[in-house]
């Protein structure tokens, strides 16, 4: 059980200073980090396709299938769609969650309402919370880009903690041992 809690190497301080640096990176540019990543999967995607294409091209006297050219074309459509409109796909997941959240607020509303029709003695506080639930969801909803920045800033600010605290905890622990 020691050996698993105790390194002799600096693996620890190594994969601390690590996950700073990947904090720091997505606290300074989460659109970038956010864009980039898409870039990444947009030429994968049309790499992919092309390879396809090309063995589908190689082989065809061999008696390659056409699906292996239906299948690199489609890959390569797709990569070229995430390498043309990286924002756009940002923005369809949170816009996605916050119409998710805008739909639960007026399922809460009208639960609110229905409350206050049978006397319940704290629907307003039901109420509040609905309707904060609707403002959050359409706040999502309309600036979708802006709010994936944030998660991606929040991610950065926890990893940045995170890497730091084990950072200060693995330099304390060789000061202890010593």
């Amino acid at each position: 059980m020691k050996r698993l809690f105790h390194y002799d190497d600096d693996r620890g301080i190594w994969l601390s200073a690590l996950m700073v640096v990947i904090g720091l990176v997505l606290v300074i540019w989460p659109g970038h980090v956010m864009t980039s990543a898409l870039r990444i999967l947009g030429i994968a995607l049309l790499l992919g396709g092309g390879i396809l294409i090309w063995s589908w091209y190689k082989g065809r006297e061999r008696g390659e299938s056409i699906v292996t050219l239906f299948e690199g074309g489609i890959l390569a459509v797709i990569g070229l769609f995430v390498l043309g409109l990286p924002k756009l796909l940002v923005s369809i997941v949170p816009f996605a969650v916050g119409a998710l959240v805008l739909i639960n607020g007026i399922i809460n509303l009208r639960q609110a309402l229905d409350q206050r029709k049978h006397h319940y003695d704290r629907w307003f506080v039901s109420l509040v919370m609905a309707i904060l639930t609707i403002v959050l969801g359409g706040l999502i909803m309309l600036n979708p880009f802006s709010t994936m920045e944030i998660l991606v800033f929040a991610i950065g600010v926890v990893i940045l903690y995170n890497g730091a605290s084990n950072l200060l905890i693995e330099l304390g622990s060789r000061k202890s041992r010593q």
